[in-house]
């Protein structure tokens, strides 16, 4: 798969949830990936609480740990796992990008232990699914600043969009 990028307002391309549609098939599981108290780095933990209200076993927030829920996206029987996540890919604030497991190391620097393509290359040995980075460009990810509007603007669309998704695929 190449790398799909998209800004995540429809007005720039063709909306995301096309680029999202492109990649996703059959069941599918969003695993949130933040900081809560690093501004825009909540983004992915947010999208992953508000999707866990409308599908509990199937929209997990891994917070700062995400390893440690490798065990219930295993669980859902995915055919296409989400990792969400805020990643400085150098684009503008709230832009998006979709990329396997294979394309994260050139999308962002990993801060996560371990990084992120390992989780992934993980997801999808144990699962047989398609697992994608779904990044959010962040504005900050300063301690103690609350989310940007830009990637507010972002987390909403996201949220509508997987939900979407989600339920169309039961």
């Amino acid at each position: 798969m190449s790398l799909v990028s998209c800004p995540s307002t429809v007005g720039a391309g063709r909306p995301l949830i096309s680029d999202l549609r492109d990649v996703a098939r059959g069941r599918l599981v969003v695993l949130g990936v933040g900081h809560a108290l690093r501004a825009d780095d909540a983004a992915g933990s947010v999208i992953a609480e508000e999707l866990h209200k409308r599908f509990p076993n199937a929209a997990f927030d891994g917070g700062l740990a995400p390893e440690n829920y490798a065990g219930p996206v295993r669980r859902a029987a995915p055919d296409t796992v989400f990792i969400v996540d805020a990643a400085d890919f150098g684009g503008a604030a709230g832009e998006v990008r979709v990329a396997g497991a294979g394309e994260v190391g050139g999308l962002m620097m990993g801060t996560h232990a371990p990084p992120l393509s390992t989780l992934m290359e993980l997801l999808a040995g144990d699962t047989g699914a398609d697992v994608y980075l779904v990044a959010i460009q962040p504005a900050s990810m300063e301690l103690g600043r609350t989310m940007s509007q830009e990637v507010r603007t972002t987390v909403t669309q996201l949220v509508a969009e997987l939900g979407r998704l989600m339920g169309e695929a039961g």
